[in-house]
């Protein structure tokens, strides 16, 4: 039985803390790392762009705050080097392929599983509530913010997707950290975080917000913005993870 230890209720903004004073220490790893997924990110706008289904593009970007936690898994390590006294270095990091690989992979399959019931749903949601609404980008933004069904679309899928988020949120928060660190299964790991959420659902919760209005400004800085918020908050999220876990009862 893994013991989840009790911390301050400010404890999110110290994590904040110390991951930028991680990303500081290592900032061409963690800036070159966040700049590949912004990349993707653009990539996967213009091709949505281009095929005439702009609207998809906001469906994309909130399901990547499903799946992100699997992605941080190579800055997670950043924070872990640190600690050792080691300096990170970007190939050194993407290379280090972490003992538990397969319990990574299988938390990964999870949360994207999660992705998948997301953009089934709300393929679902726009045929059944605004079935003639515009494809580009625009038009369907005005539509959301006008019309009484993209009312009700944008309402009933924010409930939905805040809701599939929580739950990803729940079970990911400290575990793919501690599979980084810890002889453990995936299971264990995910239990572990839900129990941190559960034990102490202020903090967690108030993190979680936190982590939403970081990536939500990195994203509406065109998406630039996220090649600082998406590292700063894995490395953050490494320290909260210690905070409950300290690195003395690490196995």
């Amino acid at each position: 039985m893994i013991t989840v230890k009790q911390v301050r209720r400010d404890a999110p903004w110290q994590w904040l803390r110390a991951g930028w004073q991680d990303f500081v220490r290592a900032p061409r790893v963690c800036l070159t790392y966040g700049a590949i997924f912004v990349v993707i990110g653009l990539v996967i706008t213009l091709g949505l762009g281009l095929v005439g289904f702009s609207s998809a593009v906001p469906v994309a970007l909130s399901g990547f705050a499903l799946v992100a936690p699997a992605f941080a898994v190579g800055i997670y390590q950043v924070s872990h080097a640190l600690e050792r006294g080691e300096t990170p270095r970007f190939l050194v990091i993407v290379s280090r392929i972490p003992s538990r690989i397969s319990q990574i992979a299988f938390l990964s399959l999870l949360l994207l599983l999660l992705l998948l019931v997301w953009v089934r749903i709300a393929q679902v949601l726009l045929i059944v509530i605004a079935p003639y609404s515009p494809l580009e980008a625009g038009p369907f933004l005005n539509y959301l913010l006008t019309d009484a069904a993209g009312l009700t679309l944008l309402a009933i899928g924010t409930l939905v997707g805040a809701g599939l988020a929580t739950l990803a949120f729940a079970i990911s928060a400290l575990a793919f950290p501690m599979l980084i660190d810890r002889d453990v299964d995936a299971i264990t790991a995910l239990t572990t975080s839900l129990k941190a959420v559960i034990n102490q659902p202020f903090v967690m919760l108030t993190w979680a917000w936190l982590i939403a209005f970081f990536i939500g400004a990195g994203i509406a800085f065109f998406g630039i913005g996220l090649a600082v918020a998406f590292p700063w908050i894995a490395l953050a999220t490494w320290h909260a993870y210690r905070d409950f876990l300290p690195a003395e009862q690490a196995g």
